[in-house]
């Protein structure tokens, strides 16, 4: 009885399950010939109120092969009240859905710096579909020029902007690279400011330059950086490890070429003493090019003179980011880090900060000088 039961359950069980696929959903996936892919955002700011943003999005073009001629790029162009719509209004000027999952740079303008970032900086990181990687930059003097500049070494749906900051096809001590997430970090913790690279294209619009950054302290006008402090912020904060420093003494002038590089500081704090920031720097590097002839035994004293004007400009630029106010090194964050923690304790260091003194020593090693004997 039961093995008949059994039986005559089977089919039942069998029917009920097909009719429980016709109420199933179709998959939510779109084939890849019908998407196009965002290689960079870019956003600027517009002279109307009514619509403050203008959006440029730059999207690879698919094509059957790399050997292909013709147009790699295509862009869209939206002004609008708030970046979500302009998105939506973008979405029916094309024929395939806008696919933001390779999206890794983002471009502000310079108009949009004298605003308040944190509305724009939402967007991007409330939406799934945009990388927390991708790389934040300032586009001089608009996003929209950078975004549609196209160097001859660009590859078809690749991005020059991807090699420049990801340090494998460009290694560069004047490159900032800043990510999307350090970025909010930086723009919403207190104790550090953020730091963007500047980007500008030459006027055919077949070269992009990549050398300088710019500070955005809070309540404060941006401040620009020079290649040379840009490189020395990269120095100080361990972003790099082969640079280059020119020495000057007397006659005698030579290049350094730093093969490593590492910088530690603390802040030491004492009520009978005017408050330090103690800085450690040591480097190694070999001697790339000179006027005169270099002696194999004096590497010492090249050393000494590549130590001494280390310390001098690095001092320089740490007074230049304190009498600007500017923190991108978070020494602010680093005092809350080692203090004990009370309500005061970053008003205490917003009073401490500008009566900081530097002490900077410096610990070139110059092993060769070179391959010329």
């Amino acid at each position: 009885m039961k093995k008949k039961i059994l039986r005559s359950g089977r089919p039942l069980m069998a029917a009920l399950i097909a009719l429980s696929l016709i109420f199933q959903s179709g998959c939510g996936f779109k084939d890849i010939d019908k998407r196009i892919f965002v290689l960079s955002i870019g956003i600027d700011h517009t002279d109307n109120e009514r619509k403050p943003f203008k959006i440029i999005l730059k999207l690879a073009v698919p094509s059957g092969s790399l050997k292909q001629s013709g147009t790699k790029y295509t862009y869209l162009t939206k002004e609008s009240e708030s970046l979500a719509s302009a998105i939506r209004l973008l979405k029916t000027h094309v024929d395939k859905e806008i696919d933001f999952g390779h999206a890794k740079v983002i471009v502000f303008g310079e108009g949009i710096l004298h605003h308040d970032l944190r509305e724009v900086m939402d967007f991007f990181i409330r939406r799934r579909d945009i990388q927390r990687v991708s790389w934040v930059a300032i586009g001089t003097p608009t996003a929209e020029s950078i975004l549609k500049a196209e160097p001859a070494s660009e590859m078809a749906g690749s991005h020059a902007l991807f090699n420049l900051f990801d340090q494998n096809g460009v290694e560069s001590s004047y490159i900032v690279s800043t990510f999307l997430f350090d970025f909010r970090r930086r723009v919403l913790e207190r104790g550090i400011d953020p730091i963007l690279p500047n980007i500008s294209s030459s006027k055919d619009k077949m070269k992009i330059i990549v050398n300088s950054s710019t500070l955005l302290a809070n309540s404060k006008k941006p401040l620009k950086l020079t290649p040379q402090e840009t490189k020395l912020y990269n120095l100080i904060s361990n972003n790099v490890q082969r640079l280059d420093l020119i020495i000057k003494k007397d006659k005698l002038l030579y290049t350094v070429s730093i093969d490593s590089a590492k910088t530690n500081f603390k802040i030491i704090t004492n009520p009978k003493h005017r408050p330090v920031i103690k800085m450690d720097v040591t480097m190694e590097g070999i001697i790339e090019e000179s006027n005169q002839h270099m002696d194999p035994q004096k590497l010492n004293l090249y050393s000494k003179h590549a130590s001494k004007e280390a310390e001098k400009n690095i001092t320089a630029f740490l007074t230049k980011l304190q009498e600007n106010g500017a923190d991108p090194l978070g020494f602010g964050v680093r005092y809350e880090a080692t203090r004990l923690h009370t309500k005061d304790t970053f008003k205490e260091w917003k009073k401490l900060y500008p009566e900081m003194t530097f002490d900077v020593s410096v610990k070139a090693s110059i092993m060769s000088t070179g391959i010329v004997e």
